[in-house]
């Protein structure tokens, strides 16, 4: 499904100039985006730091959103601009089902979300455990899942940071597509758990492709 809405100005011009300036200071490299599907679907990442977000909007180019802490929605400027660049507020409870259904409407109408499975950020930079709302997610919605790595930002601006380097080398790697299907025929929780095991290996297969020169296509 395509979407029919455009991108607004807003969100067209700050991707277009906070691509530039990754581009500049971080050498930013972007990598299997033959495995990035038409119409709607999850890419789901590794998150180390608040540049992840920008960091997969950038590499791809079809308009997408992504989730953020409901406190950064309390400034009203700041409020109105992320949201004006497809930020949903969430209220960081598990079992918030107001976010499940939103993500499943943007789905719905042929967008692309980001998540990070993790569901906070790591505080040493390696990949942490799958949380069980991804698999749910899947299961509900039914949608394609890219696996995708995010190199760099844990040294650009990690938890121990309080402020970003001005110099690096990000990449974001997408992986080949999980699809529900071959885990729906499992009983339910076990099909979840395979679901959130498969994407964590395939994350940490990209991680591997990467590390070791980033030579043919990402797996």
């Amino acid at each position: 499904m395509e979407r029919k809405r455009k991108p607004t100005f807003l969100y067209r011009l700050v991707i277009s100039t906070v691509r530039a300036f990754f581009r500049i200071f971080y050498r930013h490299k972007v990598y299997g985006l033959e495995h990035v599907v038409k119409g709607p679907a999850i890419l789901a990442a590794n998150h180390t730091s608040f540049l992840d977000p920008p960091i997969v909007s950038i590499s791809v180019f079809d308009e997408v959103f992504f989730l953020a802490r409901k406190s950064l929605f309390k400034s009203k400027f700041f409020g109105r601009f992320i949201l004006a660049l497809n930020a949903r507020p969430v209220s960081g409870e598990a079992g918030d089902v107001r976010v499940f259904r939103e993500i499943d409407a943007l789905l719905k109408e042929g967008g692309k979300v980001i998540l990070f499975p993790e569901g906070t950020r790591s505080n040493t930079g390696e990949l942490g455990k799958m949380k069980g709302g991804i698999s749910f997610l899947v299961m509900y919605a039914g949608c394609v899942v890219i696996p995708t790595y995010i190199h760099g930002t844990y040294e650009i601006w990690g938890r121990e940071r309080s402020f970003p380097k001005l110099s690096g080398r990000t990449a974001c790697v997408f992986g080949s597509a999980l699809h529900w299907d071959k885990f729906a025929s499992l009983e339910k929780k076990e099909a979840q758990r395979q679901f959130a095991e498969a994407l964590r290996t395939s994350i940490l297969e990209l991680k591997s492709w990467y590390d070791n020169g980033a030579q043919g296509t990402p797996p």
